[in-house]
Order: structure tokens, then sequence, then C-alpha cells
């Protein structure tokens, strides 16, 4: 077996420092108009409709909950509240202190990295296949695609993490044609950032390493970059235990394993939301489209390289399928043995060398006008979906600040607020009020409650409050508004007395003026 593995780590032909720096010489020349366009493409995409969708849940957490006054308290609340590596939470500090903790400017920093992960793609698939034009595929593909363009506009640590993952597999694509200590030593060092940026990285960091140990050449270097990394990981473990151990659920966990991973695959060609098939007709309808022909082009892709291409198509083909796939296969299988931590976004590391496998069929000369056109029709298959998400609120967050100013316009005077659970921290943000918690004001006095929901009914709060007014806010909520005639007293616990509190469902009050 591990001469087997040995031989699969050393096919392909080794090209030379030399041979492969004319190389990339050549390719600035004559690509670079095309892979800067690419990039502006990526970069407006990203960065143009950043303030479009509301925070959701877990960005609140970081802009309210995480990112506060102080370095040291950011940590502190990162150790305790988070279950990610610190690296992110650090570099957002940094980028709040001159563009604040908005839609905006927190959010920009997403952008940047996945706008950075565009041309760091070309970088990667270049090494990989020594073919430009398979290389600009590969970074049009990561351009548009839909899902990392969700998570570079979300204010957690994907996209960080897909940057350093992205530069992790182009310097291990050039330690496959140079082993060096130079180049391993920046794999390792992309590697140790990836890990410390989101745990689920070193799914995608195994294969390679295993792949580097395999080989005959620079074996002990490999060692040594190998063991570098694996100690960042093991210096994460002690964090990693603390904040597991703070006894919060994993929510996702009560999907069974086999829809999560059909939800993985629709969210890697279709976005984020709504989801699976949960959406308008037409929401559906584009769903099932975009699952469909992602599946025809990946096949249409990976078919090409199996028929038409070379010695090097194939080669690169099943590094960027080992390292894509293992990043899949190996939580999938840790998950079958009870360690189950698969949430589709965790596993968004895989979608570049996925990307990447799939440009390697297309941009294979031997493929002609079939590759240019899967390639073609599957960047634009990417795009309507991401034009979809920006004029579709179906697709989009749920519209949390949308919410929260109908609830203002509605209940301008209101002291207690009966929110869906999953919303309590946004609504709060934006309202500006308090949650509910142990400790909070006994009782209130208001003349109005408003309760919104999730399309769900809500029952009469006791005392005096009647309905008086129902609104539909779509495509998520019913916000209905309970008045009495004068101020009146609230007991919290009769809202949480099975009336109008449910377990889907979490008070917020106003307790200033």
């Amino acid at each position: 077996m591990a001469s087997a593995a040995t031989t699969i780590a050393t096919m392909g032909p080794v090209a030379s420092v030399r041979d492969r720096d004319i190389f990339f010489r050549s390719m600035s020349r004559r690509w670079l108009y095309a892979l800067v366009a690419i990039t502006a493409a990526g970069a407006i995409v990203r960065f143009a409709t950043l303030g479009v969708q509301s925070y959701d849940h877990d960005e609140v957490v970081t802009a309210a909950g995480v990112l506060h006054p102080t370095l040291f308290s950011t940590l502190s609340e990162v150790a305790h509240s988070e279950r990610s590596p610190p690296l992110y939470y650090v570099l957002a500090w940094l980028w709040s202190r001159p563009f604040g903790t908005g839609e905006v400017g927190l959010r920009s920093l997403s952008a940047l990295f996945g706008t950075l992960t565009i041309p760091l793609t070309y970088l990667a698939a270049a090494a990989l296949t020594r073919r430009s034009g398979a290389a600009l595929i590969a970074a049009a593909l990561v351009a548009l695609n839909p899902y990392l363009v969700w998570y570079s506009q979300e204010a957690r640590s994907y996209a960080l993490m897909v940057l350093f993952a992205t530069a992790a597999l182009y310097y291990f694509a050039r330690s496959l044609n140079d082993s060096s200590a130079r180049s391993l030593s920046l794999w390792a060092l992309a590697s140790a950032l990836a890990v410390c940026s989101h745990y689920f990285a070193a799914f995608l960091i195994a294969p390679e390493a295993i792949w580097l140990l395999a080989r005959r050449s620079g074996r002990r270097r490999a060692a040594v970059a190998v063991g570098a990394v694996v100690a960042a990981g093991l210096a994460l473990i002690p964090l990693a235990v603390a904040q597991e151990g703070t006894g919060r659920r994993n929510g996702f966990a009560d999907t069974p394993l086999v829809s999560r991973v059909g939800e993985l695959c629709l969210n890697f060609v279709a976005g984020e939301e709504p989801s699976p098939f949960a959406g308008s007709h037409v929401v559906d309808a584009l769903q099932l489209g975009a699952l469909l022909g992602g599946a025809l082009f990946a096949g249409l892709a990976i078919g090409l390289v199996v028929r038409r291409g070379g010695q090097r198509d194939r080669y690169a083909a099943v590094v960027a399928g080992a390292v894509g796939g293992g990043a899949v296969a190996l939580p999938l299988l840790l998950a079958v043995v009870g360690i189950d931590f698969i949430d589709p976004r965790n596993l968004i590391g895989a979608l570049v060398p996925l990307l990447i496998l799939l440009a390697v069929g297309f941009g294979n000369p031997r493929s002609g006008f079939l590759g240019i056109g899967g390639a073609g029709a599957l960047c634009a298959l990417f795009a309507v979906v991401t034009a979809a998400i920006n004029v579709s609120a179906q697709m989009q967050r749920p519209d949390w600040r949308g919410a929260a100013e109908a609830i203002e316009a509605s209940a301008p005077g209101a002291r207690a607020y009966v929110v869906p659970r999953n919303g309590d921290q946004p609504i709060s943000y934006y309202l500006g009020v308090d949650r509910l918690s142990e400790g909070g004001p006994s009782h209130l006095r208001t003349t109005v409650i408003p309760v919104l929901s999730t399309n769900y009914q809500v029952q009469r709060p006791r005392g005096p409050f009647r309905l008086t007014d129902q609104q539909r806010l779509a495509p998520t909520f019913i916000l209905w508004r309970y008045a009495a005639d004068g101020p009146r007293r609230v007991r919290l616990r009769d809202l949480a007395d099975n009336q109008v509190l449910s377990e889907r469902a979490a008070v917020l009050f106003r307790t200033g003026p």
C-alpha cells in the first residue's frame, strides 16, 4: 500500500525551478489583463452589495457579542462563546477600528478575503496544470460561485479559511514540482494560518500532508513542514476543548446526516438560502436547475479529463480531487462513527479545489469548444444564481433589519417584544433593546406588545391586551400587534407561561427611556 501511495504521489512530470519561473513570467505577461478583469468582476460582485442584506444571527454575534472595545476582552469572548480559532476575530477587531462594525464596514473584510482568493486560485490551478487557460477558468468559477460569494459577504471566519487554504493549495502544488525548503515552509505557514482560521481547514491540509510525505523526493523537508503544521494544530486543542465544553448544542445535528450532505451539494451551486426546495415555485425551480446543471457540468468536466486529458491533466485532477474530496470525506467518516460536526458551511473550503478539478477538464486544449462552452455555461449558471440572490428575498438572509424597522413603526412605545428565538440577537441589535435573561426585570408597564413570528400562529397574551393589527413581512415573518387601553403591567413570566413565548420564541425588553 505504501508503494502504491508513493507511485500516485510522484506521478506527473516534474518541472525544474527554471522552467517553472519561465512559465510564471510568460503567464503574467499573457494572461495578466484577463486575470485582473476576472478579479475585478469578483470584487464588484462581493463589494457592491455588502449592505443589501441585514446581519444574520451569527454575524450579530460577531459584531455585538465578540468584538469588544479591547482585544483582550475580544479574545476572552472567543474562548467562552465561539467554536472557531481566534485569528479571524483578531483581524476583525483590528479592521473594525477604522471601519466600524456595521454591515458594510465589517463585511468588507470578508469581501477582501474572498477577492484575494480569486488570483490565488489562478496561481494554484496554474501550478497544478501548467495551463493558463485552465487557471483562468478556475479563477472565473471562484469569482462567480454563489456559495463563495455568500461567505465573502459574511462577518465570520469562512472567507479567511478559504483564502489561506487556497494559499496552502498553491504552495502545495509548487512543492510537488519543487520540494524546496522555501516552498514547503510557505505551505506550512499557509496551512497553519488556515487551521488558525477554522478548525475544519485541517481536513483540507491532511490530504496535502499525506501526499507530501508519500513522495520520495524531499521527504525529510516535508516531514519538518508537516510537523510544524501539526504543532500549530495541537496548540489549538486546549482552546477547542474549552469551547466545546461550554455546553452549547449543535442545532445542525437535528437534521439527518444524509439531508445535510444533500444540502451541501445544493449549496455549492445554489447558495445558502432558502432551505432546499422550501421557497416559491420559481426559487425551487432555480435550485433544481442549479443542482442538475451543476451535476451535469461536473460530469462533463470529469469526462473530459478522462477521455481527452493528458498525463499532466489527469495528475492535476487527481490532486485537486484528493484535496477537495478528502476535505468532505474525512469529516463524513467521523460523523458516521459518531463524531458529527457536519454543517455544510464548515465544508466550504473543499469548494476551491473541486472547482479547480472542473477547470482542469474544461481548460484542456483537447476539450475544444465543448470545454470552453461547458466552462462558459457553468459561469453563466453561477452568475444567474448570484444575481437571483440579490433580487429574491427568499434567497437572502432573514431580513431582521427590516423586521426591526417594522416593529419600531408599528409599536414605537413598546417596552416588551416577542421575537423568534433565532432572531433575539439580531432584533436586539437593530432595536437597541435588551434580551430577557436571568436577573432581568420581573415586570414592565407597556401599552403595546409587538410579536414577531416566522409564519406560525401565536397565542393571545394574558390580561387586557388584544390583537389590533397583523402585518405580513414577506417572505418570512408575520408581525402581530397587541395593545391595551393604557399602560399595563406585564409580567414576563406570563409571556413565558405557554401564552406568547413558546420554545421557538424569546422576549426582549426596553428598560431605558
